[in-house]
């Protein structure tokens, strides 16, 4: 027969030193290994990490890092009075794709309905409607 333990009286907690959570969380960011599997090395739940992550504010930092991330910036179209010119309206560009299309629906004269793309350029959008109403 296998070995049977018996444990009596009040359960206890274990108390993590502020130390022990940053290290575990320096693991965590630091390893390549998951959540998952660093808990179960200091036999503990993932949930705990993730809490000490919220607790300590460390939850957006991305692994390895420090969180802060500096992006270049450029000027478009600015000109010697410090002003940024705007696009002409031929010089419009639609926006970026998204996944999922957006579409514009418009009703005009006569109960008809002009559904479009919403990245339409506002000249051929104009162009549209006053065919359709003239129709």
């Amino acid at each position: 027969m296998g070995r049977v333990e018996i444990l009596t009286g009040v359960e206890r907690r274990r108390l993590w030193t502020h130390e022990d959570k940053l290290r575990i969380l320096d693991e965590v960011e630091t390893s390549g290994s998951g959540i998952a599997e660093i808990a179960r090395r200091h036999d503990i739940l993932p949930q705990q990490i993730y809490t000490w992550r919220k607790k300590l504010g460390r939850n957006n930092r991305p692994p390895g890092g420090s969180g802060v991330t500096l992006l270049p910036v450029a000027l478009i179209g600015s000109n010697a009075d410090g002003e940024t010119d705007r696009a002409a309206p031929s010089e419009w560009l639609p926006p970026k794709q998204s996944a999922k299309p957006s579409r514009i629906e418009i009703g005009c004269k006569g109960g008809r309905i002009l559904k479009v793309d919403a990245s339409i350029a506002p000249e051929t959008l104009k162009a549209l409607i006053r065919s359709v109403e003239e129709a």
